[in-house]
C-alpha cells in the first residue's frame, strides 16, 4: 500500500493537494481536496498490461475549477433535483438557490464539488488507505438551514475496493443527501476508447421513480415494465437503450432496508474491466451521459462528448423532502447522517 500528497495550487490562500491512494495490486485512485475531485481510477488491463483510466476527466487542474458536469465530485448538500428551489421543515418555507430553470441541483450555484474541503488525515496500514476530509457547511449556505459539519472518506484496500463513507451532523434541523458523481467508462482511454456503447449493466432495482418532462418526481414508484429501462439481468447498452436521450432514472432499490446491499454490476465488454457497487441508500440514478456537452477536452488528449460517461449515483430520492412517502432526507438535531458506497473493482469480468 502506498500513496503520495503533492500541492498543485493555492485558492484563497488555502492548499490544494492531489492525493494518490494504490494498493498492492496496482489498482489506484487520485482526487484533489477540492470537490472531492477523482481525477483518476487505474486499473491494471489483463489484455495488454496496460493501466486503463475508468474515469473521465481533464488533463489539469483547471478544468475541475469550470467543471459544470460534476465530474466525480462530492455532490450536496442535497443530490439530485429539488422541485421549484424550495420546500418546508418544521413549518418553514426555505427557499434554495435556483441552478436549473425554477429548480435547485446538486447543491445549487455553489455545491460541496466547488469547496475546499480540509485534509484530517491519511491513514495506512498493511490491507488499506484512508483520506478523511471535512467541510463545514455555513447555515443559510445556498439555503441550507444550520451549520452542517461534513466528514468525507475515501479509502482502497487490497479487495479492490473503493469505498466511500459520507457522515454528517447538524447544530439544528435541516436536509441531506450527499453521494458521488462518478462518470465511469471502463473501456479505458487507451485502445478501446469509445462512447458507453457496449457496456454490461445490471441493477438490483425492480421499480423506479416516475417523473415530470423536468424530471422532477411526482411521488409515484412504478414497477418496470419496460424493458428498455429494465437492467435487472445483465444486459449490453445498446444504440436502442442510448436512443430518444438515454437513460435518467431513479431505481427504486429493491429490498431496501438500510443495510449494505449489492445494487449494480457494470463492465466493459472490450476491457472486461469494471466494478460491483454496493450501497446502504434506497435510490440508484443510472445515467448515461444525455445532458454532457459535444466537446470536452479529456485526459490523455482525448475528446469526451454526448453520452461518453455513465453515473450511477446511490441516494435518497430526489425532492424526496416534497414527497411524504419517500425515505426522508431531514437530519434532526443531535442525529447523524451516513451514506456508505463500495466500488468493487475487477479486471477479470
Amino acid at each position: 500500500m502506498n500513496f503520495s500528497k503533492e500541492i498543485i495550487s493555492t485558492i484563497d490562500q488555502k492548499d490544494i493537494f492531489k492525493i494518490a491512494l494504490t494498493n498492492d495490486n496496482n489498482f489506484s485512485i487520485s482526487f484533489f481536496n477540492y470537490g472531492g475531485y477523482i481525477h483518476s481510477i487505474l486499473i491494471p488491463n489483463l489484455n495488454n498490461n496496460l493501466n486503463e483510466d475508468v474515469v473521465l476527466g481533464y488533463n489539469n487542474f483547471e478544468g475541475y475549477l469550470k467543471d459544470s458536469s460534476y465530474f466525480n465530485c462530492i455532490v450536496g448538500r442535497v443530490c439530485g433535483r429539488i422541485g421549484n428551489s424550495h420546500f418546508f421543515l418544521n413549518d418553514k418555507e426555505y427557499k434554495l438557490f435556483s441552478n436549473l430553470g425554477p429548480d435547485h441541483m446538486h447543491g445549487g450555484q455553489y455545491g460541496f464539488n466547488k469547496k475546499i474541503w480540509d485534509i484530517v488525515d491519511i491513514q495506512k496500514n498493511a490491507e488499506q488507505i484512508s483520506c478523511s476530509l471535512n467541510y463545514l457547511s455555513p447555515h443559510m449556505e445556498e439555503g441550507y438551514p444550520g451549520n452542517l459539519y461534513c466528514n468525507v472518506i475515501y479509502l482502497l484496500n487490497n479487495k479492490n475496493e473503493f469505498i466511500i463513507k459520507f457522515q454528517a451532523k447538524g447544530d439544528e434541523d435541516t436536509i441531506v443527501n450527499l453521494t458521488n458523481h462518478n462518470y465511469w467508462n471502463f473501456h479505458g482511454h487507451n485502445d478501446n476508447y469509445q462512447n458507453v456503447l457496449e457496456h454490461m449493466i445490471r441493477l438490483s432495482c425492480s421499480s423506479y421513480l416516475e417523473t415530470s418532462k423536468e424530471l422532477i418526481p411526482t411521488g409515484e414508484i412504478k414497477n418496470i415494465l419496460d424493458k428498455k429501462i429494465d437492467f435487472r439481468k445483465l444486459k449490453n447498452i445498446t444504440e436502442e437503450i442510448l436512443a430518444e436521450g438515454g437513460n435518467n432514472l431513479c431505481y427504486e432499490v429493491d429490498s431496501y432496508d438500510g443495510s449494505i446491499k449489492d445494487i449494480a454490476e457494470i463492465y466493459s465488454i472490450k476491457t472486461h474491466i469494471g466494478m460491483q457497487l454496493s450501497s446502504d441508500q434506497p435510490g440508484l440514478q443510472f445515467y448515461t451521459g444525455n445532458f454532457m456537452d459535444d466537446s470536452y477536452q479529456g485526459k490523455n488528449y482525448r475528446t469526451y462528448g454526448y453520452q461518453y460517461g455513465i453515473c450511477l449515483e446511490p441516494e435518497i430520492f430526489p425532492d424526496a423532502i416534497n414527497h411524504p412517502k419517500f425515505k426522508s432526507p431531514v437530519l434532526r438535531l443531535g442525529d447523524t447522517y451516513s451514506s456508505t458506497i463500495i466500488m468493487t473493482l475487477r479486471n477479470d469480468f
